[in-house]
């Protein structure tokens, strides 16, 4: 089936919302919020607000300004997210950087041995040098290191040394997204080291390379200004025996609200996110939890008591 929508200026989209039952109070403040907001992703948060099942009109009395409320949640609610998993990600990467430094020097990943075999190192070694700024003669083939960077600490390291041809691995991890710091850990081949990195965590390395994995994930939809609420993940949080009745929906938000929560516990110790989030929701009381993924008396468990 061929795509032959056509693409409707302000005035047409508006225009279709009210004809799908949408009530508008002031048309001129809601041209400026899809003129912001874009109709695509405002029709995102209409989904609960349609009468099913071909959810083509909405359900009588829905006004804008409700959808936007829900807009404004999950806008807060990434905020909220984000802090939380820049926390996770610079604690992780320190102390992978310490044991792994530590046991094998300030370059060990340049070594293709200290990763398991079915780890791409190639790949792995190409995104760092994308990363740092090097590139290739396209005639000689020849690394061309770089003259300047925007983190100064990788410009000082080509200015004074240089040899070897890229920075100490806690460089750079500085300039590496959380996705490939977590196919990093991953990757390691010493499952003794990757046993002593995740030990304060109470989980085994397995396990804790999937968490990566989604809380990197979870990380692109915030950075991209993805929705949280309401939405059904893609890549979700491995259930373990200790978080068994704790997880109940680990393809919606609860579920990665509470991995996030549990490795916050000790990457930032007395953080306050539970009462952070909870604090969000009587913001929003119009907000049901149950929309992502929670227990009607999820605040009364222990885990979120704590």
């Amino acid at each position: 089936m061929k795509f032959t929508k056509p693409a409707l200026d302000l005035p047409d989209q508006l225009a279709k919302l009210k004809s799908r039952g949408l009530l508008v109070s002031d048309e001129g403040i809601a041209l400026q919020r899809l003129e912001n907001i874009g109709y695509y992703r405002f029709s995102g948060y209409t989904y609960p607000f349609l009468v099913p099942p071909d959810r083509l009109a909405f359900k009588p009395n829905t006004r804008m300004e409700q959808v936007e409320r829900v807009y404004e949640f999950d806008r807060e609610l990434r905020t909220l997210v984000s802090d939380a998993i820049e926390r996770i990600e610079v604690s992780l990467r320190s102390r992978i950087v310490r044991h792994t430094c530590l046991k094998w020097g300030s370059h060990w990943f340049l070594d293709a041995q200290h990763f398991h075999r079915l780890f791409n190192h190639q790949k792995f070694i190409e995104q760092v040098e994308r990363e740092v700024g090097i590139r290739y003669d396209p005639v000689t083939g020849m690394r061309i290191l770089p003259v300047s960077h925007t983190e100064t600490f990788i410009e000082h390291y080509y200015t004074k040394y240089g040899d070897p041809y890229l920075p100490p691995f806690w460089m750079t991890t500085q300039v590496l997204t959380m996705g490939a710091l977590s196919r990093l850990f991953e990757g390691i081949g010493d499952v003794s080291l990757k046993l002593a990195i995740v030990q304060p965590f109470n989980v085994p390395a397995k396990v804790m390379s999937n968490w990566l994995h989604s809380l990197a994930h979870l990380r692109n939809i915030c950075a991209h200004h993805g929705r949280l609420w309401n939405r059904v993940f893609s890549i979700n949080p491995r259930v373990t025996a200790r978080h068994t009745g704790v997880i109940r929906t680990p393809n919606r938000f609860e579920g990665h609200a509470v991995v996030l929560v549990d490795v916050l516990d000790v990457a930032n110790p007395g953080h306050s996110w539970r009462q952070d989030f909870k604090v969000l929701l009587v913001q929003f009381p119009e907000i049901d939890p149950a929309a992502m993924g929670f227990d009607p008396n999820w605040e009364t468990s222990p885990f979120w008591r704590t």
